[in-house]
C-alpha cells in the first residue's frame, strides 16, 4: 500500500497545476469531440468531466504502480513525488485500443443524446475534470478550490443545464458542487435523457451497478429502462441496485492489490458472462481483473 498522503499530495499538485489528478494536458486526452458534428450552443451543455478521457491513462499508471506496490522499488515513488507531474510521465505508455475505445463511447453518448431529442451541445473549452477524486480521498480544501474554478467557469458561460456521461461527475456536479461552491446547476445523468431504439443482439450481459448510480443517486431502475428499451437481455446478481457492491474503485491507486482483490470478489458474484457497466471506473477495474466488461453506451447505441 502507497502513503495515501504522500499520493493524495501528488493528485493534488497535479489537479492544481493542470487541472486532473494524472497532470496530463487535457488538449492531449480530449480529442473525441473532433470527429464528430457538435453544437456549439443548446439547451443541455455535455459535460464529461475527462473521467472516460482519463481512464485508459489511469490503467497505466495503476498498471506501473502496482508493479512498485509488490516490490523492493516503492521508495522511489517517493522521490517521484518532486517531479511536477509524475503519474503524467508514468503514463505515457497507453495502448491506443484503449484511448479509443474511450473516445468511442463518448461518441456513442453524443449520438444517443441527439437521436434522443436532446438539444445538447459542447463546449471543450469549459468540460472539465470534476474534482471528484481529491473529495474522496478527504481533501476536501482542495476539492473546494478547483470546484469553485470550474463552476466560475461554467456560471460565466451561462450554462444552466448539465447532462453527464459517468456517475462520478454526475454526484459531483449534482450534490458536492452546491455544498461545496454555492452554485447550482440542473445536472442529469445521460442515462436519465435518452431513449435508445431497438438493437439486434442476441447475447445476453450480466449488469453491474455503479455505486454511486446504485446507493447515492439511485437511478439504477433507469438503467434497466434503458436495456430493457433497446431489446438489450440482461441478468443480475444478488447484489445489485442500491445494495451493489463495489468494483474496488477509486483506492487502485492506493493499494493497486487490493482493489485488485475487491474486483475479484466482485466478478465472482457476476460470474463469467459479459458485464455492462455504465462506469469507467467500474469497467477498467474489472477488466483489470479479469472481467469482460463493456459499457452500457457502447451495448445501446
Amino acid at each position: 500500500m502507497f502513503d495515501p498522503k504522500l499520493l493524495l499530495d501528488v493528485l493534488s499538485r497535479n489537479v492544481r497545476k493542470s487541472g486532473n489528478p494524472l497532470g496530463v494536458d487535457k488538449d492531449r486526452i480530449n480529442t473525441w469531440w473532433r470527429e464528430v458534428e457538435v453544437k456549439d450552443s443548446g439547451e443541455w451543455l455535455f459535460f464529461t468531466g475527462m473521467m472516460y478521457q482519463l481512464m485508459p491513462y489511469i490503467e497505466s499508471t495503476v498498471r506501473y504502480l502496482e508493479r512498485f506496490e509488490s516490490s523492493r522499488m516503492q521508495p522511489l515513488f517517493k522521490l517521484s513525488a518532486n517531479l511536477p507531474v509524475p503519474l503524467g510521465i508514468l503514463s505515457r505508455v497507453t495502448p491506443e485500443e484503449s484511448v479509443k475505445e474511450a473516445a468511442g463511447i463518448l461518441r456513442g453518448i453524443h449520438r444517443l443524446l441527439v437521436s434522443s431529442g436532446t438539444d445538447v451541445f459542447y463546449d471543450p473549452e469549459i468540460d472539465a475534470y470534476s474534482g471528484v477524486l481529491l473529495h474522496d480521498l478527504g481533501d476536501e480544501n482542495g476539492f473546494a478550490e478547483h470546484a469553485l474554478r470550474v463552476s466560475k467557469a461554467l456560471e460565466s458561460a451561462g450554462v444552466e443545464k448539465i447532462v453527464t456521461a459517468d456517475p462520478h461527475t454526475t454526484y459531483a456536479l449534482k450534490v458536492l458542487y452546491p455544498k461545496y461552491t454555492g452554485r447550482e446547476f440542473t445536472v442529469k445523468s445521460y442515462i436519465e435523457l435518452i431513449r435508445p431504439e431497438k438493437v439486434e443482439r442476441r447475447e445476453s450481459f450480466v449488469l453491474h451497478d455503479p455505486c454511486y448510480y446504485g446507493r447515492y443517486l439511485e437511478i439504477s431502475d433507469r438503467i434497466r429502462d434503458v436495456l430493457g428499451e433497446a431489446g438489450v437481455e440482461f441478468t443480475e446478481p444478488k447484489y445489485s441496485g442500491k445494495l451493489t457492491n463495489c468494483c474496488g474503485g477509486p483506492i487502485e491507486a492506493i493499494s493497486p492489490a487490493i482493489s485488485r482483490e475487491i474486483a475479484r470478489l466482485r466478478l465472482t458474484e457476476l460470474g463469467d458472462g459479459r458485464i455492462i457497466t455504465s462506469c469507467p471506473i467500474c469497467m477498467a477495474n474489472l477488466r483489470r481483473a479479469g472481467g469482460r466488461t463493456v459499457d452500457l453506451a457502447e451495448v445501446v447505441s
